[in-house]
C-alpha cells in the first residue's frame, strides 16, 4: 500500500515536470537557434554563454497545447536579460531571467603604463575578456589604441577602453603654428604662436605674430590651426 501511495503522489506531479521539461527544452532551442546566432552576428568570433535562471519556476507553468512563444525583452543587453514566455492555449504569459556572458579578445596592458605615457604594441597584448566587466569601448586588434596616451595610471593586465585613453597633444603651448584663416573659397595664411596645448580637432587660442591679435582656431595638424570666418 505504501508503494501505491508513493506512485500516486508522483503521478500528481508528472504533468508539471513534463511541462517544465518541455518549456525548458523550447527555451534552450530558442537560445541555440536564435540568440546565439544574433549575438554572434554582433560579436563575431566571440565565445558566448547563455544560462536560464530560476528553472524551478517553470514547474508552476501550465502545460501549453502548442509551442510557447519566446521573446527576448532586452536584446540590447550584454549581461542580464529576460525572456517572455507566452502560451495561446491555454492563455498565459510568464517571464524567465537569463544571464549572458560574451567573451571577446581585446587589448590589455602587459606592463604598467603611467598617466601620459604612450600606448604602443610593446606595452600591450591580446587577451580574452568578459564584456560584462568592461566599462567603455574596448580596443581590439582591428581598432587598436596605438598612438593614444594613458589618461590615468594603467595597471598590468588592465583591458584598454576609451575611458583610459586620450589623444596626444599635437600642438604645444609656445610653439610656432601656421594660422589658416578661411572664408568660403578664400584662404589666408599667417604665422602664429600657440597660447595653449591642443589635441587634434580642439579649439585653442593662438596669437597672430604680425598683428598681435588673439583668435581661436581648430588644431588640424601638429603645425597648423584653422580659423573659419
Amino acid at each position: 500500500m505504501g508503494h501505491i501511495k508513493l506512485i500516486s503522489i508522483l503521478l500528481l506531479f508528472l504533468p508539471c515536470w513534463s511541462s517544465a521539461s518541455q518549456i525548458e527544452t523550447q527555451i534552450e532551442q530558442f537560445i541555440k537557434q536564435v540568440e546565439y546566432k544574433r549575438l554572434q552576428s554582433i560579436y563575431p568570433n566571440a565565445r558566448i554563454e547563455i544560462g536560464i535562471q530560476n528553472k524551478a519556476a517553470l514547474s508552476y507553468l501550465p502545460e501549453c497545447d502548442h509551442d510557447v512563444i519566446i521573446d527576448n525583452q532586452r536584446p540590447e543587453a550584454v549581461s542580464r536579460t529576460t525572456y517572455s514566455l507566452e502560451c495561446r492555449n491555454p492563455n498565459w504569459k510568464s517571464y524567465v531571467p537569463v544571464t549572458q556572458e560574451i567573451f571577446i579578445e581585446g587589448i590589455k596592458a602587459i606592463a604598467p603604463i603611467q598617466r601620459g605615457g604612450a600606448i604602443t604594441p610593446q606595452n600591450t597584448g591580446i587577451g580574452e575578456v568578459n564584456l560584462n566587466t568592461i566599462r567603455g569601448h574596448l580596443y581590439t586588434s582591428s581598432n587598436p589604441p596605438y598612438g593614444l596616451m594613458a589618461s590615468r595610471n594603467i595597471r598590468i593586465n588592465t583591458f584598454l577602453t576609451d575611458q583610459l585613453t586620450e589623444l596626444p597633444d599635437l600642438v604645444k603651448k609656445g610653439s610656432n603654428v601656421l594660422i589658416t584663416a578661411q572664408s568660403g573659397a578664400i584662404s589666408v595664411k599667417m604665422n602664429g604662436t600657440a597660447l595653449e596645448d591642443g589635441v587634434m580637432g580642439q579649439q585653442i587660442r593662438v596669437q597672430n605674430v604680425s598683428s598681435g591679435r588673439i583668435v581661436y582656431g581648430k588644431v588640424v595638424s601638429d603645425s597648423e590651426v584653422l580659423v573659419n570666418y
